[in-house]
């Protein structure tokens, strides 16, 4: 298992990215922003690039195992199984791509991370089940409905007391954990506890998610009905169409969203989906080159090149440099070199305004 105090990115440390997509997640929480609103999409923008960065590091050191109990994760690791839940309720808050698609996002976001939590004995298996001995004693189906809803009923007023104590809990031990030389102890019972939060949470959003789904997909089915039987006339089609995939007033589709549960190589790749096959999972390849194609990050070929040639300047015999540098400023003056012809008539004209020793005489007598 990899800790992770030491590991960095782009010169950062895995705890200040961590820290900096967490602080911006608590004010999106908290904001009174419009949800549509450039700022509020900017800051749930930037907080997915914080935790999606913090995702790469976390899988490339193989921070987590499917193989080792809670108690073998170190205090300062614990916190970062809280990124696949994080990056659900961000993509939750975004705008950018069809309803849908972005339901499907956050579904595999808190399922890989209910998986996960699961994987370490941290969730509540107990689901209360009629007995099939009781049921067989009860006659007509309707009661057996009831004592399922009761059932239900008491497992949802568990939940919502065990919560709100969480919450309570939480809020105490974050007090505490922001004082310096705070006991090992009391930083992991803070973590662990947000996770168990956290978890009742995603349960929570995984229902919402379905339930909104079915809804979205049925819009969308509607629709598409809607369209087939008002397309009577060719220009009407084609503006719809033009609609539907998203060419309106020239702007051309966003990237499809795609879930960042970032596995080490294509066979682990395989694994992950939560049965979203059509939604790629990346590898740390891919990640890279995406970034890469994006602009945010330096092509390795390119920065290869720079190395080399900033390794062979400073190996470089400093009189072997300055005899260069002379003969390529004798070669551009024989040969009339525009530039250099201009920089030279730049100086002289500095020179006839500028005497020499003028300049700054403070301090002098």
């Amino acid at each position: 298992m990899a800790e992770s105090l030491d590991v960095t990115f782009e010169g950062k440390e895995l705890k200040n990215i961590f820290s900096a997509g967490e602080t911006l997640f608590d004010e999106l929480e908290e904001t009174s922003l419009p949800f549509s609103s450039a700022d509020f999409q900017n800051k749930v923008k930037q907080s997915i690039e914080c935790f999606e960065d913090a995702t790469r590091i976390v899988s490339e050191v193989g921070m987590f195992s499917p193989n080792e109990l809670i108690d073998e994760v170190s205090t300062e690791s614990v916190q970062y199984l809280l990124l696949p839940f994080y990056l659900g309720k961000l993509t939750l808050k975004l705008n950018t791509h069809e309803r849908l698609e972005i339901l499907k996002v956050a579904e595999v976001y808190f399922n890989d991370f209910l998986k996960r939590c699961n994987e370490y004995e941290l969730c509540d298996n107990k689901n209360v089940e009629v007995e099939k001995s009781q049921v067989k004693e009860i006659s007509g189906n309707s009661l057996a409905s009831l004592l399922r809803a009761a059932n239900s009923r008491n497992e949802k007023i568990a939940l919502y007391s065990k919560k709100k104590q969480l919450i309570s809990d939480i809020k105490n031990l974050k007090e505490m954990i922001k004082i310096k030389d705070v006991d090992e102890e009391v930083k992991r019972e803070f973590y662990l506890k947000l996770i168990r939060k956290s978890i009742i949470d995603a349960t929570e959003e995984v229902d919402s998610v379905n339930l909104e789904k079915k809804m979205a997909e049925m819009r969308k089915t509607s629709a598409l009905l809607g369209e087939e039987n008002t397309s009577s006339e060719h220009d009407i089609t084609v503006k719809k169409a033009h609609n539907h995939h998203g060419h309106t007033h020239g702007k051309q589709n966003p990237k499809p969203l795609r879930p960042f549960i970032i596995t080490r190589d294509a066979t682990q790749k395989a694994v992950f989906g939560m049965g979203y096959p059509s939604l790629p999972i990346m590898t740390v390849d891919e990640f890279y080159t995406q970034r890469v194609e994006d602009g945010i990050f330096p092509d390795e070929e390119k920065v290869a090149k720079m190395n080399i040639a900033q390794a062979i300047a400073a190996a470089q015999d400093p009189n072997e440099k300055e005899d260069q540098e002379k003969a390529v400023l004798e070669e551009q003056i024989e040969n009339d070199d525009p530039d250099n012809l201009a920089r030279m008539r730049r100086m002289d004209e500095y020179k006839d305004v500028v005497r020499r020793g003028d300049g700054n005489r403070y301090n002098r007598s």
